[in-house]
């Protein structure tokens, strides 16, 4: 890990000893994805209540349809990724 000064603060807020799950997740964003995105910590948690969200909801299309699977592929992976859907909806760049 690089010293600077989030060291100091982490220190004063006792962060250096236990760190709450939010600033692991910042930290590890940061330390590992220069910031641009969450790392595999961060990743995992935010599949796992999204999933959770939708199989807890009645109405949703993983609980109406249990056997669901995007029907667009990437020809080139065979798979669908977060961008192909975005792609798909022409929306390459939803932040602008």
């Amino acid at each position: 890990m690089k010293e600077g000064s989030d060291g100091k603060i982490a220190e004063i807020y006792g962060f250096h000893c236990e760190s709450p799950l939010w600033y692991y997740i910042l930290k590890e964003a940061e330390q590992r994805e220069q910031g641009q995105c969450l790392g595999d910590v961060g990743s995992y948690i935010l599949a796992k209540v999204f999933i959770g969200l939708l199989l807890g909801d009645s109405n949703s299309f993983l609980v109406q349809n249990k056997n669901w699977k995007p029907e667009f592929r990437n020809e080139t992976t065979g798979k669908f990724t977060m961008v192909d859907l975005l792609n798909f909806v022409n929306d390459v760049n939803p932040i602008d």
